[in-house]
């Protein structure tokens, strides 16, 4: 589909929406009827009024943090319609770095869910001039205001609540541009301090209308929201991508554990699901493969590939089901799928796709073709970007993934040390991830360039690749590849369920549980060098005994579980 606006703005594209599909549904909970895309006019045209009677005006901060919910896109869109800046803050940020990012930010006011309201202690109230509760738009005012300023504003907004609001009614903002900024985004990287993203309404837009062209998407979709709406990829593609062909869209109520996603699957029904691997690879190694290695004659047809496809093919259409039997596809986003996940996927008739991009690009930058996904890829450039391979290996090919055009941020807020080191000459945007394109110009993603552990003989080894062998092993949850003393080890986390379910584990002593597990590992090990060339061969498969901590955004933090200089 192709999106044509006046300006690229966030305001310009709602226009859109409402004038075009104002009748359909929009966004709620899951199990509850959506309001219309007119009554969103209005609900976001009333929080505009209410920031505006704040004080608040063009250019300034606006925070939002909480779970996923109507109220937090009705918040966004408000803020970055009338032209001050929104700053989504991820609630897995611990307490110190909230209150750091609404400092650095200066942000003069925060939508806020209750239980995250012990992370606002210790900052100044003069800081904020208002504090919302994300749940039921009440404010708490810290400023003074001009007697009745408020009161009077919001009153512009409540006539005509049922026929919708009548243009000579409306407060008339500062024209917004797209180059003005409409977001700023603070991620959460594996190694280091969060850096504010600078995203301008351009940025946004034009990654929304590029992608829309090749999401398969219609205004009858019903998407699910399973990504927190303050990670670029959600904000994006999960909403205003859906929002953009007046599509509806969903939100459970709290964190999407596996129960509650079911139970939304069967309410809504959904026909789009955007996600990140992690989801379907839970669902295949915890539902599916168990299933089919549990009795011994099946899991021996399983290894040929004509039985595999059967037995894929049937364990999808169950899978189909149980998400509601509605779904035209998924959407996967934030990392790599594991081989074996998408070889599950197309044996089984379930449309997907992958994608590729980094919050400095808004974030979209690759999809695989629908109907022609690639697997081990992830795909090809959106439109109206450029994308090539810095100082490419001669051999391989594989080098720096760069990018330049209109959805690459102008950079780091209040940090242009840190701006200039990511870009280079001519504009273009360095990744910090390694990969190559094929003759047919799909992407495929090798690893970190900052991860990459230099072989006997000065190979390039690649420990997610080697990780995403790792985790085809049914015993492996997580795991870290590293190199020490010229030697490459694993660290992983073991699946003690399945453990306890095929061994008995629980059952053993410390001795007898010890030699299973080292058995366990050793076994994995030879499975794993059998795929491997020579140079990167696992020399040892070592047991972590707990989960490894990650960032707000689910990525390992892999400099606490490596050695330095080893």
């Amino acid at each position: 589909m192709i999106v044509e606006l006046e300006k690229a703005t966030i305001k310009c594209l709602l226009e859109r929406t409402f004038e075009k599909y104002g009748s359909l549904p929009s966004i709620a909970f899951a199990g509850e009827p959506p309001c219309v895309y007119l009554q969103l006019k209005q609900q976001v045209q009333e929080t505009a009024g209410a920031l505006a009677a704040r004080g608040i005006q063009k250019g300034d901060r606006v925070a939002i943090m909480g779970e996923n919910c109507p109220n937090w896109v009705v918040a966004y869109l408000a803020i970055t319609s009338m032209g001050a800046v929104a700053v989504p803050i991820l609630t897995g940020f611990p307490d110190t770095d909230t209150r750091h990012i609404l400092r650095s930010a200066e942000v003069k006011g925060i939508f806020i869910e209750p239980k995250q309201r012990q992370k606002l202690e210790g900052l100044d109230d003069a800081a904020l001039g208002f504090v919302c509760d994300l749940e039921d738009f009440t404010y708490e005012d810290r400023l003074k205001h001009r007697p009745g300023l408020i009161e009077k504003t919001l009153a512009l907004f409540k006539r005509g609540r049922q026929r919708g609001i009548p243009e000579e009614t409306q407060l008339r903002f500062p024209e917004v541009e797209p180059e003005d900024l409409a977001v700023i985004i603070y991620t959460s990287g594996t190694t280091g301090h969060s850096k504010g993203v600078m995203l301008s309404h351009r940025n946004i837009v034009v990654d929304v209308v590029s992608s829309i062209e090749r999401f398969p998407i219609v205004s009858d979709d019903r998407f699910l929201s399973t990504i927190p709406l303050a990670h670029t990829f959600e904000a994006t593609g999960g909403c205003l991508c859906p929002i953009a062909i007046g599509a509806s869209i969903h939100y459970m109520r709290g964190l999407p554990t596996p129960q509650k996603l079911l139970a939304a699957m069967e309410a809504v029904r959904p026909t789009a699901v955007l996600t990140v691997p992690l989801v379907i690879d839970k669902i295949f190694r915890k539902k599916i493969l168990p299933q089919i290695q549990g009795k011994l004659v099946v899991n021996r047809l399983y290894r040929l590939p004509f039985f595999r496809r059967k037995l894929h093919k049937v364990a999808g259409r169950k899978l189909i089901k149980s998400f509601g039997d509605k779904l035209r596809f998924f959407m996967f986003g934030g990392a790599s799928l594991n081989e074996d996940v998408e070889v599950f996927l197309r044996d089984a008739g379930i449309s997907y796709s992958t994608g590729y991009g980094m919050t400095e690009t808004a974030p979209i930058m690759t999809i695989n073709p629908f109907g022609k996904v690639k697997v081990g890829s992830c795909g090809k450039p959106i439109p109206g970007i450029e994308m090539r391979i810095h100082e490419p290996d001669a051999q391989t090919g594989v080098g720096e993934i760069t990018v330049r055009g209109p959805i690459v941020m102008s950079g780091y807020y209040k940090n242009p040390d840190a701006s200039r080191e990511i870009f280079l000459n001519g504009g273009w945007l360095r990744t910090g991830d390694l990969g190559y394109f094929d003759a047919e110009g799909y992407l495929f993603i090798k690893g970190r360039s900052k991860n990459v552990i230099i072989g006997p003989s000065g190979e390039n080894i690649y420990p997610e690749a080697v990780e995403q062998l790792v985790l085809q092993e049914p015993y492996f949850q997580e795991a870290v590849v590293y190199a020490e003393a010229h030697k490459l080890l694993v660290k992983a986390y073991l699946d003690y369920d399945v453990l306890d379910r095929e061994f008995a584990r629980s059952q053993l002593n410390d001795a007898e549980a010890r030699q299973l597990t080292e058995n366990i590992l050793e076994q994995a090990r030879q499975r794993i060098n059998a795929q491997l060339p020579a140079f990167s061969q696992i020399s040892r498969i070592l047991e972590h005994p707990e989960p490894f901590e990650k960032t707000p955004t689910n990525k390992v933090k892999r400099y606490l579980y490596i050695t330095p200089g080893k």
